[in-house]
């Protein structure tokens, strides 16, 4: 899989822009706030329908105007596809591929599969149980785009059923259809765990091994922990969604004390360990950063071997943490058939062994 072209209109601080690229590696070079990372957050848009910086596509609309465009060539299997996306303040947003409309922007999804790395994927490490989540739903929408819509049927489901509860606590109104409800975020729910059992499980080994190949000194360990009690061997939807109602009606009592749901995938966690330790509280600053980049890399690695194909590998500056040894090291460790984005300030932290076309950013904004 390989991006063509990008090209953007009114997207944060682009008014414009039209770039070809490389089929491998090429590199986006400028200081900070020259706007070299929004390229890589607009090919990111493109694949995930989100950003990974923000959850406000409103913040990616250059400030003043209503809309933004981006506009990517994705050529897969020898046949060039153009996605076109709108990101709007307020209204209905359209989309287009292949110069046709598409009514559901969902349907975009799958066209391009990437995986992005950049500083603030820290908190896939750092960050609180729900960056977590968000990482293991990206992964599993980027596997399978149907669930972006399963994942959306939960959020729905779930806000009504809290609604429900918190109108009850306050004595808005006697609580009446709670099982009917509960059957709602069920089947939804159930299928999302079963998802992100996989999709972790796949995900495991692969970020092991990238985390140890960029230079982790530690044992590295990743692992899902539903927050209902695991089926064991039948993973089966069907076996997730008998755990998940045997356990609200366990917390039934509880929930109507507290007014908020407090069984489903929305209280699930990832649980990343460095050294037998938990990443979040007792890995040092260079670790925290080597383990998302692994994490990363090992998504990246994973999506490759479900799909028999390489993504497009997207990394944000992720040179500047690292000692000589180890960004020649990060280098050695991408994946050699990749077409692969990168961002520098500084010229001088690209390794010598990655070659790559070198793309001034600043260049660009003049072209």
């Amino acid at each position: 899989m390989l991006l063509r072209a990008l090209d953007l209109t009114t997207f944060r601080s682009w008014k414009s822009l039209s770039v070809r690229l490389d089929d491998r590696a090429t590199v986006f070079l400028g200081g900070n706030g020259t706007g070299k990372t929004s390229l890589l957050e607009a090919a990111w848009y493109c694949a995930s329908l989100g950003s990974h910086r923000t959850s406000s596509d409103a913040a990616l609309v250059t400030e003043g105007q209503q809309n933004a465009i981006v506009r990517a060539d994705v050529e897969r299997k020898g046949r060039t596809e153009r996605l076109e996306v709108e990101i709007v303040n307020r209204g209905r947003a359209r989309q287009r591929l292949g110069g046709a409309n598409v009514n559901r922007r969902r349907d975009l999804l799958g066209v391009l599969r990437a995986s992005i790395f950049g500083p603030e994927r820290q908190a896939i490490v750092r960050g609180e149980p729900s960056d977590r989540r968000r990482f293991a739903d990206e992964l599993l929408v980027q596997l399978q785009p149907r669930y972006h819509a399963v994942i959306g049927e939960y959020e729905r489901a779930l806000r009504q059923r809290n609604a429900l509860l918190r109108d009850h606590v306050a004595g808005r109104a006697p609580i009446t259809g709670l099982e009917a409800w509960d059957e709602a975020i069920i089947g939804p729910g159930a299928e999302l765990a079963a998802g992100r059992a996989r999709a972790i499980e796949r995900l495991a080994p692969h970020a092991r091994a990238a985390f140890t190949s960029v230079g982790g000194g530690t044992a590295f360990e990743v692992a899902y922990q539903p927050s209902i009690p695991d089926p064991g061997l039948d993973r089966s939807p069907e076996a997730w969604a008998a755990s998940m109602r045997h356990r609200l009606k366990e917390r039934r009592r509880d929930e109507m004390i507290r007014g908020v749901t407090l069984v489903g995938p929305h209280r699930d966690e990832v649980a990343i360990l460095t050294g037998g330790m938990t990443a979040r509280t007792h890995a040092s600053h260079g670790e925290g950063w080597l383990a998302a980049v692994g994490m990363i890399l090992g998504a990246h690695a994973a999506l490759a071997d479900a799909l028999g194909e390489e993504p497009v590998l997207l990394l944000d500056d992720p040179f500047t943490l690292l000692d000589p040894e180890r960004r020649l090291r990060l280098v050695e460790s991408l994946p050699a058939d990749a077409q692969v984005l990168v961002t520098a300030a500084d010229p001088n932290e690209i390794p010598p062994t990655l070659p790559a076309t070198l793309l001034d950013v600043t260049d660009l904004r003049h072209a």
